[in-house]
């Protein structure tokens, strides 16, 4: 059963940009700052469990995630050389085996390491730039009382044995009784 939707849903003061990029950057949602939004590294939630934000709001959403991983990583490995190329002046006669390990380290592991922070980051930016509309705020709202799929409904009858809850009578007239010969 879906919890009623309050004024305070939709009233509530919204978050100042730096709120929502610091909850992104601790992998918090943007929305409500409500954790445990990843079911494991890699595999995001769909909703925030807290407030029910819908965290990919179109097709394609993360795309802008790919980028501030890839800027993530390609800011590290920059800083990387930076050093590199300021420590070889120093020090002419050192190989560059440090550096090309180094390199690869970051360049691989650092997608890996990065990418659920970048997700939930780019989730922040997106709510920063394209605010919640009236129909979302109600939709998470009504996501939060539906995450428990086990709880029995009072007013709805008790399944039958040998069928599944919410199957529908063999002939779509609610007396499941098989239809009439066609002649």
């Amino acid at each position: 059963m879906a919890r009623p939707i309050d004024v305070d849903d939709v009233l509530q003061p919204k978050p100042t940009p730096a709120v929502l990029l610091r909850r992104g950057f601790l992998k918090h949602c943007p929305r409500c700052g409500g954790g445990h939004v990843y079911r494991s590294w890699f595999r995001m939630k769909e909703r925030c469990p807290t407030c029910g934000y819908l965290f990919e709001r179109e097709p394609g959403f993360f795309v802008g995630a790919y980028l501030i991983n890839f800027a993530i990583v390609e800011g590290f490995l920059f800083l990387m050389l930076m050093f590199f190329i300021a420590w070889k002046d120093q020090h002419p006669d050192a190989g560059m085996t440090l550096a090309i390990v180094l390199g690869l380290t970051i360049g691989l592991a650092g997608p890996v390491v990065f990418y659920p922070y970048s997700r939930t980051i780019w989730s922040a930016l997106d709510l920063i730039m394209t605010p919640l509309e009236m129909g979302e705020i109600v939709a998470a709202a009504d996501a939060v009382g539906d995450d428990d799929d086990d709880a029995v409904d009072p007013d709805r009858p008790p399944p039958t044995e040998g069928t599944a809850p919410d199957a529908e009578p063999a002939n779509g007239d609610g007396t499941g009784d098989p239809p009439p010969p066609v002649t």
